[in-house]
Order: C-alpha cells, then sequence, then structure tokens
C-alpha cells in the first residue's frame, strides 16, 4: 500500500470518528527508535509516549523497535524518521555479561546458555549465533565487541536517522534532551513542554533486577569496573572508531577497583 493510499484510508477513519488530534498527526512525522540491547530502550520509549503522543507525533502504529539493518521494514512516510538511542558501548558490554551470567562460587559468573563459568575477558572475544526467522537460521556469528560496532555503523549510515540520542545525557538532563528530539521533528518551542519519566529499573528492565547495583543502568561508567587494560586495548581497536563516531570520549583511566 502506498503512502497516499494508507494515508487516506487513516483519514477517512478518522473522519468518522471525528478523531481530529488523529488527524492532525498524520500530518506530523512518525518516529521509530532503535537501539542496541541494554542501552535503555523500554526507558526510551516510555518517554517518548509520554512526551510525543500527546502532541500528535506518533500515530496509532508508530513502531518502536529493537531491530538490525537487515530487518527494517519497507520504508514510508510513517517510518522514515529514527531516532537512534546510544549507550557508551563499554557500559553496553558490562550490562550484557551481567543480565547473561548469574552468580557463580567465588565471585565467578555462570553463563545462562550452558552453566558453564565464563570470565568477561573471555565474553568480549566469544562469538555468538545470531538467528533469524521461524527456522532459525544463523544469521551471522560475531562476538558482541565487533558487533555492537556493526549494528551503530550501520545505522549511522542510514539517512533515515534523523537524532542520536544518547543514554547518559538522559541520566543528566532528560528535559533539555527532550526538547531536542522535539524540535528536530519540527516543534516549535511553544509546543513543547517536557514530561519526565524517571527510570524505574524493575518495571523497564526486569531482566536486570538480579543484577548487582554497582552494574545497574543508573549509572553510567561502570565499564571501568570490569574492563582491564587489555580489555580496553581490545575495545579500542575494533569498536574506538565507532565510540568516537557516537560522540563518546575514548581516553582510557584506570580501571575502578571492583565492588566488594
Amino acid at each position: 500500500m502506498s503512502f497516499q493510499e494508507e494515508f487516506e484510508k487513516r483519514l477517512h477513519r478518522a473522519r468518522a470518528n471525528r478523531n481530529w488530534l488523529f488527524v492532525k498527526s498524520l500530518f506530523r512525522p512518525s518516529v521509530i527508535i532503535v537501539s542496541y540491547k541494554r542501552s535503555g530502550f523500554q526507558w526510551f520509549r516510555q518517554i517518548c509516549y509520554a512526551n510525543l503522543r500527546r502532541h500528535a507525533v506518533m500515530p496509532p502504529g508508530a513502531r518502536y523497535q529493537h531491530f538490525n539493518i537487515e530487518r527494517v521494514p519497507k520504508r514510508n512516510r510513517l517510518t522514515r524518521n529514527a531516532l537512534l538511542l546510544v549507550r557508551d558501548g563499554r557500559d553496553v558490554m558490562v550490562s550484557l555479561f551481567m543480565t547473561s551470567t548469574r552468580d557463580g562460587a567465588n565471585g565467578t559468573r555462570i553463563w545462562e546458555g550452558d552453566g558453564n563459568e565464563i570470565t568477561f575477558h573471555d565474553f568480549l572475544r566469544t562469538e555468538f549465533m545470531e538467528l533469524k526467522g521461524p527456522n532459525r537460521e544463523v544469521l551471522r556469528k560475531m562476538n558482541p565487541v565487533d558487533y555492537w560496532a556493526k549494528f551503530h555503523t550501520d545505522w549511522l549510515a542510514n539517512p533515515n536517522v534523523v537524532q542520536i540520542v544518547r543514554y547518559e545525557r538522559l541520566l543528566e538532563d532528560q528535559s533539555a534532551e527532550i526538547r531536542d528530539v522535539m524540535r528536530t521533528l519540527g516543534y516549535r518551542d511553544d509546543e513543547i513542554r517536557p514530561v519526565e519519566i524517571q527510570l524505574d529499573f524493575d518495571k523497564h528492565s526486569p531482566v536486570g533486577r538480579n543484577v548487582p547495583t554497582a552494574y545497574q543502568r543508573k549509572t553510567t561508567g561502570n565499564w571501568r569496573r570490569l574492563f582491564t587494560p587489555e580489555d580496553i586495548v581490545y575495545f579500542e581497536e575494533r569498536a574506538g572508531h565507532t565510540l568516537r563516531a557516537l560522540g563518546y570520549e575514548t581516553d582510557t583511566p584506570a580501571p575502578l577497583a571492583k565492588p566488594a
């Protein structure tokens, strides 16, 4: 169905229901949110829902997605604007590790997949399979660092990305980030009244409820607690260029002491 056909169909339905707010929304750009795993997607989705929806930015059917570039649907007017939500990839690695493992004996971590011990060092370098479709076909095998870099490099090259939203800035100044997003989407300052959504870790990230507090997404810079000097060099060599492209500093201070 072409955009024109979709537009006329929705306009007819809106008129029949006298839903003029919905009619107004048809003239606003629809938005999709894309992000890598463990980057604050659920929280940011709630932020957008609270703010953009009430300004008729997101008509029914607007999609929020966690998808790879290969799985992007055919683009049309309703999905042409993508907000790329990003987080420091080193913190993402720590979050992935902590949510994919559980406590073992003597401070070790147990991999949920096979029940064996795994170190953070090995986790960064292990190739995992990405499966696709109902037949669970292997799309690729890649370690998490390379995959994080590829995901963001591909999306940065996508013309549908209209703004990069940084998770750390949402934590620091959510209202300012909301204003920037809404201005990008064409709203005047007098239309923008940010509604802040607090980060409820249990609500927005149930998979991470058992993650030690020191490593939860409410904080930033946790990578310094787990990354060894060797890990720092490994990440820099494989994903440092992507980290810089997303606006993150790649200075490598000494790792912080691990929490007791």
